[in-house]
């Protein structure tokens, strides 16, 4: 989803850094974008809050894949469907 929140406000990854950087005082680079988008890496608090404002978007929506939680698109845009996702 952090993938998805950057690209629909057309930003490439050095951009988001630097915004984000500029709401969290860091010195976040573009590589550490890259991996939390994968979910090489996790996202600290501070990286959370800023990454909410640069986005507009809620941390449950924006983490799902770091929280381990099965949230379809469908749930989180607010349609009636609900798909469930089965694990073993």
């Amino acid at each position: 989803m952090l993938k998805r929140a950057r690209l629909a406000l057309n930003m490439t990854l050095e951009e988001a850094a630097h915004a984000l950087n500029a709401i969290t005082g860091g010195a976040t680079g573009p590589s550490l974008m890259s991996a939390w988008e994968s979910g090489r890496r996790r996202t600290g608090k501070r990286n959370r809050s800023g990454l909410c404002r640069l986005y507009r978007e809620r941390p449950e929506v924006l983490f799902v894949h770091q929280e381990g939680a099965a949230t379809s698109v469908l749930e989180t845009s607010g349609s009636a469907v609900v798909v469930k996702v089965l694990t073993s």
